[in-house]
């Protein structure tokens, strides 16, 4: 078969039945959904080294699957071109590249294009949260510290370890790997104690920002990972940090660091009390305790975002700007934009403020998840999941059917009672830890049936026969036939559980006005949730 004009990635729109294109296949990964394959996914580089995002669907399998492997170079001929839908490119391409019944691969000898094809990101650029965060990036640098495999989520693909990478420079970055890369570089690092140096290449990460600082992490299956390999790159890397005398390089330079996971397990270990959900239904003083319950919604009509500082963390507040025109010196217009109340701060970015109701066998209670809790869950930053929810014309209203994977899913909660939550009488409380380590739910609520069990023990009278009759004192209570009427004692004394909780409720009623709404947060603006839920009492003012 005859081939004409040759054309690149660039120019793809060029294309016509009579060219082609010459690509090196850099990463390919199958699309699951609902246990099915729904299409084989690649990154392609032409000669150029311009990186493509290419497609091979379910119906084409049979006339591809065979041929296509990573780090091949193929001629493709008559390629059709598909709309990016969902809300994030891998290479910055508004289209993919996809091979249909029409279109024809050939094994390609003679490519001249890069190797790998690898795009170095700086240090500094990931930190300042400058670099691409749309698109995927490389980074290089050799490990000095990491943290031990982190497997409490019983996904394995959400298994991860964190390792702390340092440039030429000696600028320190972050990077979580997840699934299978975790399992790769958590193996390398236990086989090979002894070596001094280990220089990685990490190809197609993304951006993550963790406190206001940008981090970079995994992505599925996608990343690709290179440790120590036979790479110019690597090999490049190494010479260049021989050179360095500020590295000693006889002496042993990574530094094990203590695991997420033990951090996480000291707030479960007896650092706070333990309740249930009928315990702490009324915020009567300010505190930190656990709870273990099953996530059974998500509030609707409620935020399920914010938008927040980059560098501080805090919600950005709306505030006019005056906009002068340079052409009409009389023309003025005014415009919203949002600020930090720091005024050192510049950019924002959004977080997440998840409304959820949590149970336990005692009741009900609304809890606000917020962003560094939600993001370990979800493994999705909200910035990102709005860009899905946005791109499939979701209404705001509305939380994105991403967050139903937390349903149904029983934690281990540290939560804070806060001087708010107080003052206002406000029940919802803020998500300080979350745990699903089945090791600390398990014992949470072996504790938990302990004190029930021995709760019921205080509360049981034992009698010596079923004849023995037990005195009742009668300046306390005067009995006639059935009846039992309280006397002058039990009225002013008020002993009585139930007469307790009578009590307190109406004189609650006498001094405070119903209102339907509740605080969503403890650190938040006041606002209005359903109807259906608890009261909020707010005190009247004396006239």
């Amino acid at each position: 078969m005859e081939i004409g004009n040759k054309v690149y990635l660039n120019n793809i729109d060029q294309i016509d039945e009579k060219s082609h294109i010459k690509v090196r296949v850099l990463k390919i990964w199958n699309f699951v959904r609902n246990n099915k394959v729904c299409s084989i996914e690649m990154i392609i580089m032409d000669e150029e080294g311009t990186q493509y995002q290419a497609r091979v669907f379910n119906q084409n399998f049979s006339r591809f699957r065979h041929l296509l492997k990573e780090d091949e170079s193929y001629i493709v001929i008559k390629p059709n071109m598909a709309a990016v839908t969902n809300g994030f490119s891998y290479t910055g391409h508004k289209q993919t590249l996809t091979l249909d019944w029409k279109s024809i691969l050939k094994k390609c000898d003679d490519f001249s294009g890069p190797v790998n094809g690898f795009m170095f990101v700086d240090f500094n650029s990931i930190i300042e949260q400058t670099c691409p965060k749309d698109t995927f990036f490389d980074v290089i640098g050799h490990i000095v510290s990491f943290r031990p495999l982190e497997t409490s989520n019983p996904v394995p693909s959400k298994h991860y370890i964190k390792v702390t990478l340092s440039n030429l420079d000696s600028v320190h970055l972050k990077v979580t790997i997840f699934g299978s890369q975790a399992y790769q570089i958590s193996e390398y690092l236990k086989n090979n104690p002894t070596v001094n140096f280990v220089v990685i290449v990490m190809q197609f990460l993304k951006l993550n920002i963790w406190n206001g600082l940008g981090e970079a992490k995994s992505h599925f299956e996608v990343t690709k990972l290179f440790i120590n390999s036979d790479i110019y790159e690597i090999n490049e890397f190494k010479n260049k940090l021989k050179c360095h005398d500020n590295f000693g390089i006889t002496e042993k330079s990574i530094t094990t660091l203590q695991s997420y996971s033990s951090s996480y397990t000291d707030d479960f270990k007896g650092n706070f009390p333990l309740k249930t959900i009928c315990e702490i239904t009324e915020p009567i003083k300010e505190m930190k305790f656990l709870l273990v319950a099953s996530i059974v919604n998500i509030r609707q009509n409620l935020p399920w975002y914010y938008e927040a500082c980059k560098k501080c963390g805090k919600k950005v507040i709306p505030v006019p700007k005056t906009n002068h025109s340079y052409t009409n010196p009389e023309g003025i217009s005014e415009t919203m934009v949002v600020e930090c109340t720091n005024a050192q701060c510049k950019k924002s970015e959004f977080q997440y403020i998840i409304p959820i109701n949590v149970q336990d066998c005692t009741g009900t209670i609304g809890l606000t998840l917020f962003d560094r809790e939600a993001r370990r869950l979800l493994n999705i930053s909200a910035y990102e999941l709005k860009k899905i929810h946005d791109a499939a014309g979701d209404s705001d209203a509305l939380f994105p059917m991403q967050l139903n994977v937390l349903k149904n899913r029983k934690f281990g909660f540290v939560v804070d009672i806060t001087e708010y939550n107080v003052n206002n009488y406000n029940n919802i409380y803020t998500v300080l830890r979350v745990t699903e380590d089945m090791s600390i739910v398990c014992e949470l609520e072996s504790k938990i049936e302990l004190m029930s069990n021995q709760s019921v023990a205080l509360n049981q009278v034992a009698l010596e026969s079923d004849d023995v009759v037990q005195p009742v004192q009668k300046d306390v209570i005067s009995q006639t036939d059935e009846s039992f009427t309280p006397s002058t004692v039990d009225k002013s004394t008020a002993t009585s559980p139930c007469k307790i909780s009578g009590d307190l409720k109406r004189n609650l009623q006498e001094i405070y006005d119903v209102d339907s709404g509740y605080d969503l947060s403890s650190t938040k603006a006041k606002r209005k949730s359903t109807a259906e839920e608890t009261p909020l009492l707010i005190p009247k003012i004396e006239k």
